[in-house]
Parts: C-alpha cells; sequence; structure tokens
C-alpha cells in the first residue's frame, strides 16, 4: 500500500471515535501497512510514566511475561537500556530503533531471557502525549532476528501517525448502544478444563484473550495470575456445564451455553461444550471456545485498506455503504456533488461494479469472511 494511501486509512481509523482499548488493536493492525513489523505493543501510562495496562499482537508467554514484571521492569532492564518509567521525562515523538543496536544490548539479560525467547530482535517506538502535554502511552513496533532493520524513513512514517494517534486515544466516545459487532479476525481459542476450572489445555492465545475479556493485560494480573475458575465469564459457563453434566441424558439436546461479555476492550463471546468421559467412572470435561467481536466500522475499514481505491474515493465508499446521497457525501466532505459523481464512477470502474448497491454487497462479503 502507497503511504499516502497508508496514512489516510489510519487517520481514518482514528477518527471513528472509538473507545482506546478497541481502537488500539485495530490500529496496530493497521500500522502493518505503513510501517511493517512482526508484532506491534501499546502500554497505556499513567502520567508519570507507570505502566497501568497493556496490548500486543500474538500470543502472550505468560511465564516470561512474569519474569518480566517480577525482574525486570524498572528493575534489570536498565542494565541493558533506559528502565519504563524514564518515560516521564519523554518528549513526544519517536525513539530510534539506533538506540538499542549495539553488542551491549544483545548480550544483555533482557534481551536474552525476555526478547529472543519471543523472537523480538529491535524496536521502533512512539511516545504520546495529550495536547496539554500529559503522557498518554508508549507505541512499540517489533521486528525479529534476520528482519530488515528500522531505520529514518520509518521513524518518520511512525512519527506522522502519532498526533492522529494520541488525539483519538483523548477525543474518543462511549460505547454505542447500537454499535453492530462482527467476529475479529482474530481465530477463536480454546481452552479444555475440569468441570472445577482446573486448566489441562489451551491453544496459543487463549490466556491472552480471557485476560483481555477480564479487565485487560496488566502487570498485576500477568504476575499473580487469577485461577480461571475465578474468572466470571469462565464461573459462569463452568457452573452451566455442571448443571448439564448433573442433568444427565436430560440435556443432551439442549444447545450449548454461551455468553456475550462486554467491556471496555469490546465484545467476548464464549461458549461451553461438555465434553463425556468414554471410560466408566471418568469425569467429564469441558471445552470452552472464546472469540472476541469488534465494531462493525472496524471491520469496515479493513475492506476499505484492501480496496486500490485513492483516499478520496474510500471516503466516498464509507458514505455510500451507509446509504448517503451524493449530495450528503459531497456535503459532508466540502467538495461539489459533481465530484462525488465522477468519483463514484471511478470506485465502478476500478472494482468493476455496476452500482453502489453492489459496493455495499462486495463490502459486507469482505467482511463477512474476514
Amino acid at each position: 500500500m502507497k503511504t499516502t494511501r497508508a496514512l489516510a486509512a489510519l487517520r481514518a481509523l482514528c477518527a471513528l471515535q472509538l473507545r482506546p482499548e478497541v481502537l488500539v488493536p485495530a490500529l496496530l493492525e493497521a500500522l502493518h501497512t505503513l510501517v511493517p513489523s512482526q508484532r506491534n505493543l501499546f502500554d497505556w501510562t499513567d502520567a508519570q510514566g507507570r505502566l497501568v495496562r497493556y496490548f500486543i499482537e500474538g500470543p502472550v508467554d505468560a511465564e516470561i511475561a512474569r519474569l518480566y514484571f517480577t525482574e525486570f521492569h524498572n528493575r534489570r532492564e536498565a542494565e541493558a537500556m533506559p528502565r519504563f518509567d524514564t518515560l516521564r521525562s519523554l518528549p513526544a515523538g519517536v525513539r530510534s530503533a539506533e538506540e538499542l543496536n549495539h553488542p551491549g544490548f544483545f548480550r544483555s539479560a533482557l534481551y536474552n531471557e525476555i526478547w529472543r525467547p519471543q523472537g523480538l530482535h529491535t524496536r521502533l517506538e512512539g511516545v504520546l502525549r495529550s495536547r496539554c502535554g500529559t503522557l498518554l502511552g508508549s507505541l512499540v513496533l517489533y521486528r525479529g532476528p534476520g528482519e530488515r532493520p528500522f531505520n529514518p524513513r520509518d521513524e518518520q512514517l511512525l512519527a506522522a501517525v502519532l498526533p492522529a494517534f494520541a488525539a483519538a486515544l483523548q477525543a474518543h466516545g462511549v460505547a454505542q448502544a447500537d454499535d453492530r459487532h462482527v467476529p475479529s479476525p482474530d481465530a477463536p481459542e480454546s481452552l479444555l478444563l475440569t468441570l472445577d476450572g482446573a486448566l489441562c489445555h489451551a491453544s496459543p492465545g487463549a490466556e491472552r484473550l480471557l485476560l483481555l475479556a477480564d479487565g485487560g493485560l496488566t502487570p498485576d494480573r500477568l504476575a499473580h495470575p487469577l485461577p480461571v475458575v475465578r474468572v466470571p465469564l469462565m464461573a459462569w459457563l463452568l457452573a452451566r456445564l455442571r448443571e448439564r453434566a448433573a442433568a444427565g441424558a436430560a440435556e443432551v439436546l439442549a444447545p450449548p451455553p454461551s455468553l456475550v461479555h462486554e467491556n471496555g476492550a469490546g465484545q467476548f463471546v464464549a461458549s461451553g461444550t461438555l465434553l463425556r468421559a468414554r471410560s466408566p467412572g471418568e469425569a467429564p470435561l469441558a471445552q470452552v471456545t472464546l472469540r472476541r467481536l469488534e465494531p462493525h466500522r472496524v471491520a469496515l475499514e479493513r475492506c476499505l485498506r484492501g480496496l486500490p481505491l485513492t483516499p478520496g474515493q474510500l471516503a466516498v465508499c464509507r458514505g455510500l455503504f451507509e446509504g448517503q446521497t451524493h449530495g450528503q457525501i459531497g456535503q459532508q466532505l466540502g467538495v461539489a456533488t459533481a465530484t462525488i459523481i465522477d468519483h463514484v464512477r471511478k470506485i465502478h470502474d476500478a472494482l468493476d461494479l455496476r452500482s453502489s448497491d453492489e459496493l455495499r454487497q462486495l463490502l459486507s462479503q469482505r467482511m463477512a469472511v474476514a
């Protein structure tokens, strides 16, 4: 994707007035189109540079996370790089990857015990502050061993998106009661438990998703994890499955219990299946499937990023998808209706469509299979 299109798409995402916990995953994903990376991270901080919570793409290695927070965070990491809380004294802007590109860092315990086991080798960091200078957090892009090092051009591109991101973190709206949600592109995660809540097996991203569904990733939650049975979402499901096990054959045809849970990070769907033992005397197990949902608006932006259109044409697509007239779109964008009509013609030609109804159908189909 061209730089101008990628920047426009990121700024459009920031203009949706999403709650921060919903905006951050969407922005980290879209950021790959501007500055390619292996995985991205955002740390929310307070004004003094203390870590409040964070979001990282991909599975969380709970053991490595606990090691970092108990031994390295604001402690031993100072042997290799500035302590996390030094963020409080940094201006808004980009911290170059060159700061850590030296043999001493690659020999450090931080790199070899925390970074390297996760496939992380180098990082580019953006410090975000509010309009009045209050620290908001830190945006970090990681690349792995053998990948191209971050360069000054990457730093410029990251710097270009930071103002819109910082503004969006401050100007977010409240949750919309009619904000339709659809499954996110993240794969569903699975857990296998006893009916008492003892965890037997889990898919790689299950613990991370369960933490997000129960308040987010925080230093305390990673350093001192709650037993699965004490997570309210899981407690409810396990209670329903114990009832089903006690009812025996009477509940065989009943649909699996499921629950839609909503918090600041969005909506999560959890469903439970009772797995009965084949051998007499063996206890049944519970299989729980957990999936994150995202606002329909976020899914639409992802689909729009995949279209071979200019930023202006994409803005028109948003209006057409919402059912706006050419005149309404022109008024919203501050251009003449004739300009909108010309954009629509070019959109139809580029996508081989005959009408705006076909455009809406195309976008809906792509969102359904994302």
